[in-house]
C-alpha cells in the first residue's frame, strides 16, 4: 500500500467509512477493528477517493482547454475616423 497525502475532507471520508464498519459489525465503544477489515475498508475508500481525484483533473484539464480556445479569438472591431 503507498501513502498518500489526504486533504482534510479525505481523512474525515475514511474515518466515517471506519465508523459505518465498525456500526455494522456491531462494534460499540472504542473496540478495534480487525486489521483485515480496516485494510478492506482503507482500499474500498482510497479506490474512491483515487476515482474522484482522476475525475477533477480531467475536469480541469477540460476546463484548461476550453479557456485557451476563447483567449485564442482576437478580433478587434474596425476602429472609426472623424
Amino acid at each position: 500500500m503507498r501513502y498518500k497525502k489526504l486533504t482534510k475532507a479525505e481523512e474525515e471520508k475514511l474515518a466515517d467509512a471506519f465508523v459505518a464498519q465498525a456500526l455494522a459489525m456491531g462494534l460499540k465503544g472504542n473496540k478495534k477493528l480487525p486489521k483485515d477489515i480496516k485494510l478492506q475498508v482503507r482500499d474500498r475508500v482510497m479506490a474512491s477517493i483515487e476515482a474522484d481525484r482522476k475525475a477533477a483533473e480531467a475536469q480541469q484539464a477540460r476546463r484548461q482547454e476550453h479557456e485557451a480556445a476563447e483567449q485564442t479569438f482576437t478580433w478587434k472591431p474596425a476602429i472609426r475616423r472623424r
